[in-house]
């Protein structure tokens, strides 16, 4: 846990290489070479001498959410979706494999999808076609899913931070305070909405940054499951409509809305679910920001222009 001004902050564990190395021995993995992937939301490890994936999640509700995002991979991949596949586990351990003494931490093991060194440009087609196919699935989950919580994360994250009266750094305290009054306004906004694409599963995540090549059936998967919820479709629509924040080629929407079948942008609660998209991107960097500096400026830079409401500075994925 980090400590400010006396409170507590959820953060990651001090020593995510020991989780690994734990939840590996449990799994009956050999972990032999393994390095850091990414880092952001979750910390994602590759083993491998083996290969395989390895994800930790921490925070409230990441065990819960970690073998939830496990169990309906699984049931994708029966219902022949092109998802990332879980790990099966030596050890014959079930998954996720939980991490006592730092808080919540929970480890799943996922099957490696080696990518090129260069990867090329984002497919937004390939994501729309995976989007529709699951939101075209009328069959129930095998397992209950809960109902999505618009900002949830979000919220949660800044009445953290605001909390924690961050010492020396008065400017980006009332930017996060005007951000939990920004949260909010929008939540207010959401519950005036009507939903022309209905409700069903909903992946909760859905942008071309969770998209894996792939060499077996389909020549890409969506990976990431954490966020998996019944909740209005158009949620998944909206991080691709928010995506030239990150520089993603305006055009490349126009391609994910044929390949959908939807235009997000003739709905008029657009706007809204548009603004929603980006506060929720700022979640991670919230967390991080107390002990990561990139972190920390990366959030002062998009909080500046959602302040000034200014739609054309382009952000960095982190």
């Amino acid at each position: 846990m980090i400590q400010q001004a006396g409170r507590s902050l959820p953060g990651p564990p001090p020593d995510l290489n020991h989780v690994v190395a734990e939840a590996s021995r449990r799994a009956g993995v050999q972990l032999g070479r393994f390095r850091l992937l990414r880092h952001f939301a979750t910390a994602v490890y590759l083993v491998e001498d083996v290969p395989v994936v390895v994800r930790v999640a921490y925070g409230a509700g990441s065990v819960e959410r970690s073998g939830r995002a496990v169990k309906v991979a699984r049931w994708l991949t029966a219902q022949h979706l092109p998802v990332t596949e879980p790990a099966t586990i030596p050890s014959g351990a079930g998954q996720p494999i939980a991490i006592e003494g730092h808080g919540e931490v929970a480890v799943t093991f996922w099957r490696y999808y080696p990518q090129p060194a260069r990867l090329p440009a984002p497919d937004p087609e390939a994501l729309a076609r995976i989007a529709r196919a699951l939101h075209d699935i009328r069959s129930p989950s095998p397992i209950p899913l809960p109902s999505y919580k618009p900002l949830r994360s979000i919220r949660r994250a800044v009445n953290d931070s605001v909390a924690a009266e961050r010492p020396g750094e008065q400017h980006i305290a009332w930017l996060l305070q005007w951000l939990a009054q920004r949260i909010g306004e929008l939540l207010s906004e959401y519950q005036t909405l009507s939903f022309p694409l209905g409700t069903g599963i909903i992946h909760g995540d859905m942008h071309t940054g969770n998209l894996l090549l792939s060499s077996g059936e389909y020549p890409a998967v969506l990976g990431d499951w954490d966020s998996v919820s019944v909740g209005p479709r158009e949620i998944d629509l909206a991080p691709t409509f928010s995506a030239p924040r990150f520089g993603l080629d305006p055009r490349c929407v126009d391609q994910f809305v044929a390949a959908y079948g939807y235009d997000l942008r003739e709905w008029p609660g657009y706007p809204t679910l548009r603004a929603m998209r980006e506060l929720s991107t700022l979640t991670a960097l919230v967390r991080l920001a107390p002990t990561e500096a990139a972190a920390a400026r990366e959030l002062e830079h998009r909080l500046s222009s959602l302040w000034r409401g200014d739609t054309t500075v382009v952000w960095t994925r982190q």
